[in-house]
C-alpha cells in the first residue's frame, strides 16, 4: 500500500531530477556551432553526470559555420532560397546524410566517455532533441536504459523505418513508457526548423512524419 501511495512522490522527484539534468543539456547545447539544429546531450549514471556532448564537426576541424561541413552549408543555402550557391543539389533535407561531417550530440557524449574509459552502460541520456534513428540505435547498443528529450525532432521516414524506430525505443523501454519520454511526460514541443532526418522512402512508398510516442505507449 505504501509503495502505491509513494508512487506519485517518486515520479515527482524523478521529473525534478530530469528538469535539472535537462538544464545542463540546454547549457551544453550552447557550445554547438552548427548551421542546422543545435543539440546538447548529457549522460547520467547513478545520479552523476559522466559525459556531455553537442553537435558539431570533429575536433580540430573547421566549425560548421566556418565552412567545415559542406552538406550543412548547402542545406543552409537551400533554406535561404539560394539554391544557386549550393555545391551539390543532392544536399537537401533528408538526403545525403552520410556526407554530413558533423557528429551528433549523443554520439559525441558516447565517444567522449569511451575516450576517457567511462562506462555508459545502465546510464540515462538527456538530450535537447529526440534522438535520430542512428543515435537511438547507438543508445540501445551502448546500454542506455532511459532517454529523456526536451523537444521532438521532426523527421520523415518510410513507414517501415518509422516502425523500426518505434521498435527500437520499445525495446529500450521494456514496457515502461517513462524510459523514453519528453521532459515531464506528455506531448513535447516539436522542432519544426530542423534538417529532416531520413533518406527518402523506398520506391513505391511515401515518407511519413514520425510522431512522438503517446503517454500510453
Amino acid at each position: 500500500m505504501d509503495a502505491v501511495q509513494n508512487e506519485p512522490d517518486r515520479r515527482a522527484k524523478q521529473i525534478a531530477r530530469d528538469e535539472y539534468y535537462m538544464r545542463l543539456a540546454d547549457a551544453v547545447e550552447t557550445g554547438a556551432d552548427c548551421l542546422g539544429t543545435k543539440v546538447g546531450a548529457v549522460i547520467v549514471l547513478e545520479d552523476r553526470v559522466i559525459s556531455t556532448g553537442y553537435n558539431g564537426t570533429p575536433s580540430g576541424f573547421a566549425n560548421c559555420k566556418d565552412g567545415g561541413c559542406v552538406r550543412c552549408k548547402d542545406r543552409w543555402h537551400e533554406k535561404q532560397g539560394n539554391q544557386h550557391l549550393m555545391s551539390d543539389e543532392a544536399h537537401k533535407a533528408g538526403q545525403a546524410l552520410d556526407r554530413c561531417v558533423c557528429v551528433h550530440a549523443e554520439q559525441n557524449a558516447f565517444i567522449t566517455a569511451a575516450r576517457f574509459g567511462i562506462r555508459v552502460d545502465r546510464g540515462v541520456l538527456y538530450t535537447t532533441q529526440s534522438p535520430c534513428f542512428s543515435c537511438l540505435k547507438e543508445s540501445v547498443q551502448a546500454g542506455i536504459t532511459r532517454i529523456v528529450y526536451h523537444q521532438w525532432y521532426k523527421a520523415s521516414y518510410s513507414p517501415r523505418i518509422a516502425q523500426q524506430y518505434r521498435d527500437l525505443y520499445e525495446h529500450l523501454t521494456e514496457g515502461d513508457p517513462t524510459r523514453f519520454e519528453a521532459l515531464g511526460g506528455g506531448r513535447p514541443q516539436v522542432e519544426t526548423d530542423g534538417q529532416m532526418d531520413s533518406d527518402a522512402a523506398t520506391e513505391g512508398e511515401e515518407a511519413v512524419e514520425l510522431e512522438p510516442p503517446s503517454e500510453e505507449s
